[in-house]
């Protein structure tokens, strides 16, 4: 059974938006990106990073809250603007203790005072969580849901090479990239990854329970499915963004498929209107009852202005 929780239960987007606050499924519940915004969609706390910190980390315990079966928080993709990220950690480790925190440096965000956005992870049992090192680099697997989440962090892919060898290729399903160089050729790669500004690699994965079966749709998207869950992965190239996201869409093949969470990385300025002009064509496009979603703007893209990905389920009814 799929459960969605409605957008506007906590807060709003200043405009109209087809997606749901959040999705639960087999034993995995994802957010949309929760942004510290009030219920007609304006910034709380402008420019104050901490504070904007902790409005997100009681939005996550609201969701947490309203979800029908009991959650526990599991991860954190925490995008930031900040020099320091641990002004917006901080809040978040103190809300979330037992939570991996994976933060993502942003270049700007899309509304003027806003610092912080959040995805959360939730899994229906405790998550037992091991943290592994080779030297600079650090693979965080949380184990107790339906797929482990891995949070990888290095210096350069150089230093990441070791730890990618304890990945079994064959169960990755998802693959979120933020590094200047692709992984190694037998970890699966997405259809485009952020160019982080400082060279740093980061990576959010997820491995199946089972092995996965990879295939290209017809409009040459990235389709991978395990078992019940899939996910897919597309780019579009045009300068335009309302365009580049409609390049994306039209590859994407979601029949069968019940979409909980789609992310997307656009490469645009600090404006509303760069956001607002690929939302608008994504959340044209969603089935509905809409997945969680989140769209933040990148300092660059591989081979792309515009990337999403979506994690869905096969094959099942939503309610």
């Amino acid at each position: 059974m799929i459960r969605h929780l409605p957008m506007g239960l906590m807060w709003n987007m200043p405009i109209p938006v087809a997606c749901s606050l959040a999705v639960a499924s087999d034993g995995l519940a994802v957010t949309c990106g929760q942004c510290p915004l009030d219920g007609d969609g304006q910034v709380l706390a402008p420019g104050d990073a901490a504070a904007q910190a902790g409005v997100v980390a009681a939005m996550g315990q609201g969701v947490l809250a309203h979800l029908p079966d009991p959650h526990h928080p599991a991860l954190l993709v925490v995008y930031h603007d900040c020099t320091d990220p641990q002004d917006v950690l901080t809040p978040l480790a103190k809300a979330f203790p037992q939570t991996t925190l994976a933060p993502v440096r942003l270049p700007h965000f899309y509304y003027p005072g806003m610092r912080i956005e959040v995805d959360l992870y939730a899994i229906t049992t405790p998550p037992r969580t091991t943290v592994e090192t080779r030297g600079p680099a650090r693979l965080t697997r949380i184990d107790g849901g339906p797929l482990a989440l891995l949070h990888l962090t290095a210096p350069d892919m150089p230093s990441a090479l070791p730890l990618l060898t304890c990945i079994d290729p064959a169960l990755v399903l998802s693959a979120q990239w933020f590094a200047a160089d692709p992984p190694p050729s037998h970890i699966p790669d997405p259809a485009a990854r952020v160019i982080p500004p400082d060279g740093s690699v980061s990576a959010i994965l997820t491995l199946a329970a089972t092995p996965v079966t990879a295939t290209t749709t017809q409009g040459g998207a990235i389709l991978r499915r395990a078992g019940r869950f899939a996910w897919t992965s597309a780019t579009g190239t045009a300068p335009d963004l309302a365009q580049s996201a409609h390049q994306a869409m039209d590859a994407l093949d979601l029949s069968g498929l019940t979409i909980l969470k789609a992310t997307t990385h656009y490469v645009g300025g600090p404006r509303p209107q760069d956001l607002h002009a690929n939302l608008a064509v994504r959340h044209a496009r969603f089935p509905m009852p809409g997945p969680a979603s989140t769209g933040v703007p990148v300092a660059g893209l591989a081979t792309a202005t515009l990337a999403i990905d979506m994690l869905a389920i096969v094959d099942s009814p939503a309610e």
